[in-house]
């Protein structure tokens, strides 16, 4: 007569089939019986394998002594218990992850400024030429009629990879700004030379913080050096600026090239011009220096030039 295997070990296999079954009708409660189970078996490891044994051993020749008491354990799924389907966060690859477009020092850029509509925006982007050294802007003007759903927009007009800034003119609350620019998309934003210091070092620090550039717009600043010495940081790029306005009502107001040189000369810090539109103006500005050159006017409205001037401007910026 047969030996019956231990009632020990029918006791686990019922305590397996109950785990199973509360596993499927409420994961939650199969997950917790589940690890207690597996904690107490490996507390129990050498009872545990003394029952297998015993069980293996007094079972018919040619049978599965779990199929004896008609249990179909898959030991693999102990080990592994999750679904196949589920999803699993796999460990950190080697894979890199892109960054965004930043500015490099050793280039000169053409900075169009978009001021207009996102309708005239689209017909002038298909005009301009495929260059590296252009960079986009969203100008105030759109952001304030679009939102920042503007950047977005024009992001998805220019070809993949081009620079945009959102020109935010930010003049308080700049972390929230920052933020806003910086999910919308774009790859840098705008502070004014006139707001508070506090501010100012506020935006320069959000934008390292976002890993977008920090331009400060020095439009109605007597002297943007001494702006510089009394920030924390310095930011990525300053903006030598004469307003429309200014330009429009104030024909002695010129645009002060001089102050490029002074900067560059203190600190290792790429400078912009705006508020020349003129071929001389923009000789005038790469001539002294500038790293970047804004013009909108030619670029206000689409034109049957809009391709050329483009191109014109961008022979004059090497």
């Amino acid at each position: 007569m047969q030996k019956q295997a231990p009632t020990k070990f029918n006791l686990i296999g019922l305590v397996i089939v109950i785990i199973f079954f509360a596993f499927f009708t409420n994961p939650v409660l199969g997950g917790i019986l589940l690890v207690v189970g597996i904690i107490k078996a490996i507390k129990n490891s050498k009872l545990l394998s003394f029952h297998l044994s015993s069980g293996q051993k007094n079972a018919p020749s040619g049978t599965n002594f779990l199929d004896k008491i008609n249990l179909s354990v898959d030991l693999s799924n102990i080990h592994n218990p999750l679904p196949q389907n589920k999803v699993v966060i796999p460990a950190q690859t080697s894979a890199v992850v892109s960054k965004p477009k930043r500015l490099e020092r050793r280039k000169k850029y053409l900075h169009i400024a978009l001021n207009s509509t996102l309708e005239g925006a689209e017909e002038i982007i298909a005009q301009l030429p495929h260059s590296d050294r252009i960079l986009i802007e969203v100008g105030t003007p759109l952001i304030k009629i679009y939102g920042t759903d503007a950047i977005g927009q024009i992001k998805s007009m220019v070809p993949a990879g081009t620079y945009i800034v959102a020109d935010n003119k930010c003049a308080d609350l700049a972390p929230r700004e920052v933020e806003m620019m910086a999910n919308a998309g774009a790859n840098a934003a705008t502070c004014l030379g006139v707001a508070p210091i506090e501010t100012i070092d506020a935006f320069i620090e959000e934008c390292q913080k976002f890993n977008i550039d920090s331009m400060i717009d020095m439009m109605n600043v007597e002297n943007a050096l001494a702006v510089l010495k009394k920030l924390k940081k310095l930011p990525d790029v300053v903006m030598l600026h004469r307003g429309v306005d200014e330009s429009e009502f104030s024909k002695e107001k010129q645009i002060p090239f001089y102050q490029i040189k002074q900067i560059k000369g203190s600190y290792n810090i790429l400078v912009a011009v705006a508020g020349g539109d003129t071929i001389r103006e923009v000789q005038r500005a790469i001539f002294n220096d500038a790293d970047i050159v804004v013009v909108w006017k030619n670029f206000y409205q689409p034109s049957s030039e809009t391709a050329q001037l483009a191109e014109s401007f961008l022979k004059e910026i090497r």
